[in-house]
């Protein structure tokens, strides 16, 4: 029986050779599209959130502003100034803060021998480095000691220390800030950084204690606050405990919007997952219309094969056989077409995948690195499935119909 099906289409295929081919030739390339389409869309959505990341994960920023509610006699318009003492202070104070640290941002000229560049100069606690990923690939971060000695030692971007050094090692060698000399004692490992707020991006940045940076710069008031929430489904609840407690301290109203300016990354974060969503959506939709054109051909060359094979059919009614079993044929005869092209399909597009993942990072940073993933694969035989089933089924249920009567005066 099985043989017998297997004959019957080989032979519909083969009698009229460009037909199929164009036919088989529409399905392969549907399902390429929507393959390559979804595979991409998912990787570049992962790629812009690793460069997101750049900057941190799950971090808040908080940036002191003035007020624009009148509290407790103090008229809009006052300042909000907070000191790195009053930072360090709040997890005492406020519950679920993971890390936090103060922050001083400046652009400076930064030397070696000859060569200077203006970039920026943060002065941060040790906390810095596991909420802004800032990962040494040479030396270390600064730590507890360099800030209570406020040590005159700094870790630099790499892209800096390449500016600076070249292709010397920068290590314990002393670089000028605005004249003074620091002590590098670490190098940034190079990272994919998109988002960024106050100065240059980590690959161009100098990191000195914040302890060092008050004293020689004179500098009172930090330029922002960034911490962690243990909970990150509560950041908003901490933000808000935070800026309760420093309302009592500086004077102004906790529910002022602008007296503290927030960034809460975590909900950028969401925006980019929906937006992503929403954009593998888009080029699902756009890859299967691509594939419905070659279902479209393939019930196409079903109606004029249940035409062709009439007689054939009227015979097999006259003599017994039931209708749903000439149905289950010629839907069997269209789904097999379908898969033969979907699995041609499905060769090609993992031949380009295995092409670009080939490729080095420094190409694919942007467009990220596709896998044809469980989603990929269970979305596009999902999309191939359904049109086929639904390319199979109408030429399969005219066969059926069919008035054996009628086939056979033919």
């Amino acid at each position: 029986m099985i043989t017998i099906f297997f004959r019957n289409l080989v032979r519909d295929l083969m009698r009229q050779p460009l037909r199929t081919i164009l036919t088989l030739s529409g399905v392969i390339w549907g399902t390429f599209s929507v393959i390559l389409l979804i595979a991409f869309g998912e990787s570049v959505g992962k790629a812009q959130t690793k460069r997101f990341h750049g900057m941190g994960y799950g971090i808040v920023l908080m940036f002191p502003s003035q007020t624009t509610l009148p509290y407790k006699g103090f008229q809009k318009g006052k300042p909000v100034r907070i000191t790195p003492e009053q930072i360090e202070d709040i997890p005492d104070k406020v519950s679920d803060i993971e890390i936090i640290s103060p922050e001083f941002v400046r652009s400076c000229r930064i030397r070696y021998k000859r060569l200077e560049y203006l970039n920026t100069v943060r002065g941060v606690n040790p906390s810095f480095e596991r909420m802004r990923n800032i990962i040494p690939a040479k030396g270390r971060f600064i730590n507890p000691l360099d800030m209570k000695e406020k040590r005159r030692v700094c870790l630099i971007g790499n892209v800096l220390a390449t500016d600076l050094f070249t292709t010397s090692d920068p290590l314990g060698k002393s670089i000028f800030i605005e004249g003074v000399p620091f002590t590098v004692i670490g190098v940034m490992a190079e990272k994919l950084q998109t988002s960024n707020y106050n100065g240059n991006r980590d690959e161009r940045c100098a990191f000195i204690p914040w302890t060092t940076y008050s004293t020689l710069y004179g500098a009172k008031y930090v330029s922002n606050i960034i911490f962690r929430p243990l909970d990150f489904n509560r950041s908003a609840e901490v933000t808000q405990g935070i800026k309760n407690h420093l309302s009592k301290l500086i004077g102004f109203d906790p529910q002022d919007p602008d007296a503290i300016s927030v960034w809460d990354t975590l909900e950028m974060e969401k925006s980019f997952r929906t937006f992503f969503t929403a954009f593998n959506v888009f080029l699902g939709v756009i890859g299967s219309f691509t594939l419905l054109v070659g279902g479209v051909g393939v019930a196409s060359i079903m109606m004029v094969v249940v035409e062709e094979r009439g007689r054939e059919i009227g015979i097999k009614l006259a003599v017994g056989a039931r209708r749903r079993t000439i149905l289950f044929q010629f839907f069997s005869e269209s789904l097999v077409i379908m898969l033969i092209g979907g699995l041609v399909g499905f060769a090609f597009s993992g031949a380009v995948v295995s092409l670009v993942q080939s490729m080095p990072e420094s190409v694919t940073q942007f467009v990220g690195t596709p896998q044809i993933s469980p989603l990929v694969t269970v979305s596009s035989i999902s999309i191939l499935l359904l049109i086929g089933t639904v390319a199979g089924f109408i030429p399969a249920r005219n066969a059926a119909s069919t008035n054996p009567i009628t086939a056979l005066r033919k």
